[in-house]
């Protein structure tokens, strides 16, 4: 799957039921959260609840839903596996 972020603007998708695995690859950074949407980070998050930068690969196991967004225009490529 892939997902064409404009700056700024944020998308989510759902995980596919089974998947346990995510990779990603970008043309340019993004940032995701799990399970919730995300949005660009503007000041320190000390919680452990910020979005993480341009992961290249995650357990999404439990995770029902990703929220991505980039500061600028770019393409991220997303494959799920089992």
């Amino acid at each position: 799957m892939v997902l064409r972020l404009a700056a700024g603007v944020p998308k989510s998708l759902t995980v596919p039921t089974g998947a346990r695995i995510v990779l990603f690859n970008g043309t340019g950074p993004f940032w995701v959260q799990y399970g919730a949407n995300a949005a660009l980070p503007n000041a320190d998050v000390l919680t452990g609840a910020a979005p993480e930068l341009a992961p290249a690969a995650r357990n999404v196991q439990g995770i029902g839903s990703l929220g991505l967004i980039a500061p600028a225009d770019c393409t991220v490529s997303i494959g799920f596996s089992g």
